[in-house]
Order: structure tokens, then sequence, then C-alpha cells
């Protein structure tokens, strides 16, 4: 949530503004916890208006420390809860849009939105409960599905009961149509997710004082992003030992399960930098500073993580394991290399590439941001996004 200046904003955050300056009013429903940080943003159920015509609705679960976990199911159980109970009670709105995951709160908004003949819009932004199977053994998997088997069955209902499905990435739209047991249609949409380019007074932070100083005429290969299994950065700690000879400083920027166990392992190698958690002030310094942007993985996955948007808004060009959308964007447009998941050799070769050659260098950096302009600019994207959910709203 956008509670504090300076804080970095999301997809629900540009979207509500680009709702408000077309005249509308937004009540947003969410957590009180803070997923990225694993804190609370208040003690218990809170509301409180952000800005003229924003207001938040906070709900209070238990929390959770790890992003699959037991806890996190039920903290989301909670909240789904909570919705269903509380939602009557406020004025209805004119047309809902709800995220999933988490995919039982997002069932509950259908439900509310289909009793009250209410228009509603499944923004899909990660495939729940399927994402859950590939972190069990493959030996599991089946048994895994039939305990889970109920949460299916939560996606499918809302999938169907949604009057438009909207997403971040062409291969989940196409996964939430296959639930919903339709074609696409005119109201089904892809909206990337976007960046907004931020231009302002340097970060003058100790933090990122110190971060410049130690990033003083290196070749600076950056990762930003959350410290998870699924797109696990520690690669980046083998390509820094065999590069340890080089003008090349690594800087992994975030925070996550696996921070403290990279922290370690990161402790002997004077060429990897692990600011922590950094504001946006503060990543828009570190980008200003960055050659290259990294998105690593861990298995195939077909995905466009929002990462991407980021580094691209600085023109870095990319160094990605992911496939889909993303691998084709990059062949497609030259803004980078792919490279095999867990391929430490390639992705060092990648890297070489761009460190030794200026020319190439220079090339896929504008192609970067001439594609940053015309395809992820947060400002067009919202906009043309808050244009479709009233196109939906008035068709219904």
């Amino acid at each position: 949530m956008p509670l504090e200046p300076g804080s970095r904003k999301m997809r629900t955050t540009l979207l509500a503004e680009s709702l408000v300056k077309r005249q509308h009013n937004v009540l947003w429903w969410t957590s009180a916890f803070d997923h990225f940080k694993k804190k609370w943003d208040f003690s218990s159920d809170a509301e409180l208006v952000i800005s003229n015509g924003i207001k938040i609705k906070a709900l209070k679960g238990i929390g959770y420390k790890r992003n699959i976990s037991l806890r996190r199911f039920v903290d989301h159980r909670i909240l789904a809860k909570k919705f269903k109970k509380l939602a009557s009670k406020e004025n209805k709105p004119d047309v809902i849009v709800t995220s999933m995951p988490p995919h039982d709160l997002a069932f509950e908004v259908v439900a509310f939105a289909n009793k009250n003949n209410i228009p509603v819009l499944v923004d899909i932004r990660d495939e729940w409960p399927d994402l859950l199977i590939q972190h069990v053994p493959v030996k599991l998997q089946k048994i895994a599905k039939m305990v889970l088997f109920k949460e299916f069955v939560l996606t499918k209902k809302t999938m169907k009961g949604a009057d438009a499905l909207v997403a971040m990435m062409d291969p989940f739209l196409d996964w939430g149509l296959k639930y919903a047991e339709r074609d696409k249609t005119w109201a089904e949409k892809v909206f990337y997710l976007g960046y907004k380019r931020n231009v302002g007074r340097e970060n003058k932070s100790n933090k990122i004082v110190k971060l410049k100083d130690r990033l003083e005429n290196k070749f600076v290969v950056t990762f930003i992003g959350t410290f998870v299994h699924s797109n696990n950065p520690s690669i980046l700690l083998d390509c820094a030992k065999k590069l340890i000879d080089k003008d090349i400083c690594f800087v992994l920027a975030g925070c996550g399960d696996l921070f403290d166990k990279i922290k370690k392992e990161s402790s002997d190698l004077p060429n990897v930098i692990l600011p922590g958690w950094l504001e946006q002030s503060e990543i828009n310094t570190l980008l200003e500073h960055s050659n290259v942007g990294v998105c690593p993985a861990t298995q195939i996955r077909d995905a466009f993580p929002n990462k991407v948007f980021v580094y691209l808004s600085a023109g870095l060009p990319i160094l990605s394991a992911w496939q889909g959308d993303l691998q084709k964007t990059i062949d497609k447009y030259r803004i980078g290399f792919y490279y095999t998941p867990n391929d430490a050799e390639a992705l060092i070769g990648n890297i070489k590439k761009l460190y030794e050659n200026n020319e190439l260098y220079t090339l896929l950096s504008n192609n970067a941001l001439r594609v940053f302009d015309e395809l992820f600019d947060a400002d067009k994207i919202y906009y043309d996004y808050a244009s479709h959910i009233e196109s939906v709203a008035q068709a219904l």
C-alpha cells in the first residue's frame, strides 16, 4: 500500500490512481499485512483515506513468514471470511475488480458481485492453486491435487462467475479462460504490469551513498526482487565467483525467505552487495548506476516478472531465464539474452558479452528504452485498463 512518501507504486495503486483521474471513487479492500516485508501495516482492521477518491479497508489476518506455507493459507482464508461479512455493510459499487490470488478472497468477491448484480472483473496475477503444486515433489503431486481439490473448485467457480477476465500476461489469461470453460471475448484483455518511470531528486540515504561509492567505475549487474525459490538469485553468487577478477559488481536488492542464506553465502565475495529492501527513490538511484538487469528462474516457467519493467525503464538489457512472453519479447526486440534456468555458465557468458562489447551493449540498451516507452509505460497501460473497466461496467 502507498502509505509512505516514496513507497513503490504497484499494480493496484497505479490502477486506483488512474481511475481517480477519470473522476471515479475507489474503495480498496486489502490485507493489513505487508506481504513483501512480512510485517504489519496495521495492528487491527483499519480504514483510511490515502488521497481524494481512494479509501482503503485493511483486514487483519494472522500474518506469515513464508510465501508457501499453511499459515499464509489460513491468513488468506480469514481475509476472505471477513470480506464476506463486511462487504454488505458498504454502499454497493458500480463495478468490482478483484485480483487473483488470493483465490479464496477472489471467490468471495465474485460471489458477492453475482449476488448483488454488480459487474466484476478478475485480474489474474498468478496461477493459484496450480502454482502450489509445483512446490510439491513430483511423486506427491497427485496426492496434493486431491488434498487441494476444493481449492481448484473455488478457482473454477471464480473464473466462471466473472463477467470479464484480465491478466498481466497472455498465458495467465489463457489459464483463466480454461478454468472458465469459455472462449475469449472483447471483455478479456491483457494489461502488463508495467512501471511508472520516476523522475526526481537522487536519493541521499546513507544506504544509497555507501552503495554508490562501491559501484563507482564498475559494470553493475542488478537483481531487484523477492528472495524466494522460484526466482532464487543465488546463481549470481556463482557468477560473482567466476568474475571476481573483473570490474563487475553484483547488487542483489530485496528481501525474502532466502535472504539470510544468500547473505551468509556471499559474505566472502567483495563483488556482491546486498542492500536489502529499497524504497522507490533508492531503486531509482540504483538503476541509474546499473548496467544489466537479471531475472533468474529455477525451473521452466512462462511468466513476465515485474522486475523486467523496472529494468527496461532505465534502459538495462535483460538477462532472463523465464520462458513464454518474456523470452519472445527479448528475442523479438533484441533487449537482452535468454539463458536456461540454473545455467550459471550461460549467464556468465551473457554478462561477459555485454561487459566486453560496448557497441552491442549500447544497441540493447537503446532497444530497452524504446520498448519500455512503446509497450510498458504504466501511464499508458493503466489509462487503457481504467477505460476497459468503464466499458465492462457500462455494457452489463
